[in-house]
């Protein structure tokens, strides 16, 4: 396919997210976001919101008892996980959560079940490379990772014949080739539509729009140049094998940050490793959802 028209790719972005296809924003989400983006709203604003949706208290519940937060204890309330978690992480994994479950309604199977697990393998990801480099608030750039790919969700959705195929195929780089060849248009450039459309924070705007950019152009560290780095190292790394790809030693090589060579990637895919099979559940319906 040609490449686009600014005009044409207005034409496609208002048909994608305008289609009767594509969920629209939920009124919970709304709220979330009002809290998210609220000067003066605190705990008590956000338990009464998200205790509203009971889905969503319990996948809420079952992120923060999983190995992603490695509580002992357990925790069972809303209230005791943002005691425990704190504030900023519990907003955030409510945003996080609720966005998926309603792009995917709730469950994920085939290749959403795929998505997911790889997103949230870039959330930790992301969130262990934001505390690495002490950037301000890792936990957004764990919401920014899981959120990541949501443009592949609406492809999926949109078109799940001719996407379904270049996603049973192709990965990385080579899948975002594919994408713009056979659509016009790649997922990042849609999620950053979406993220756009439904006004989440502007950090997650830039992490879906741009996490297929060149890393090069960065300046400095910041959330999406994370998620964008953490997307092509989890890519690049096979979990099940306790050492680092030549590709992903290739790519911290480049990069040239002593805060971020193979021995520190080796690190956190260690912590990865652990997360991966307990991700997997975490769209199938609790016992009392």
């Amino acid at each position: 396919m040609p490449e686009m028209t600014d005009a044409s790719l207005a034409h496609l972005r208002a048909e994608v997210i305008n289609s009767k296809q594509i969920p629209t924003i939920p009124a919970v989400l709304v709220k979330i976001l009002e809290v998210v983006g609220g000067e003066r709203t605190g705990v008590k604003d956000l338990v009464a919101v998200v205790e509203r949706d009971k889905a969503l208290t319990g996948r809420i519940l079952r992120l923060a008892n999983s190995a992603f937060f490695g509580f002992s204890r357990n925790v069972a309330t809303l209230s005791r996980a943002v005691m425990l978690l704190g504030f900023s992480t519990v907003k955030n994994l409510a945003l996080g959560v609720k966005v998926w479950e309603t792009l995917t309604g709730g469950t994920a199977r085939g290749e959403m079940e795929k998505l997911w697990v790889h997103s949230s393998l870039v959330a930790a990801g992301s969130r262990a490379l934001a505390r690495r480099l002490k950037l301000p608030d890792p936990e957004e750039a764990f919401t920014a990772g899981l959120l990541h790919d949501m443009g592949k969700v609406i492809l999926f959705t949109r078109f799940p014949s001719e996407y379904g195929e270049i996603l049973g195929k192709w990965t990385g780089e080579e899948g975002v080739v594919a994408e713009r060849r056979a659509l016009g248009v790649d997922h990042s450039q849609v999620g950053g539509w979406l993220a756009e459309s439904w006004s989440l924070p502007a950090l997650i705007v830039d992490a879906a729009g741009g996490h297929h950019r060149s890393l090069e152009d960065r300046s400095g560290w910041n959330l999406p140049g994370v998620v964008n780095l953490a997307n092509r190292l989890v890519n690049a790394t096979y979990l099940d094998q306790a050492e680092v790809s030549e590709e992903a030693q290739a790519l911290l090589r480049d990069l040239g940050e002593p805060l971020l060579d193979s021995a520190t990637w080796l690190e956190i895919t260690d912590q990865l490793r652990a997360q991966e099979a307990e991700v997997r559940d975490f769209f199938s319906p609790a016992e009392d959802e």
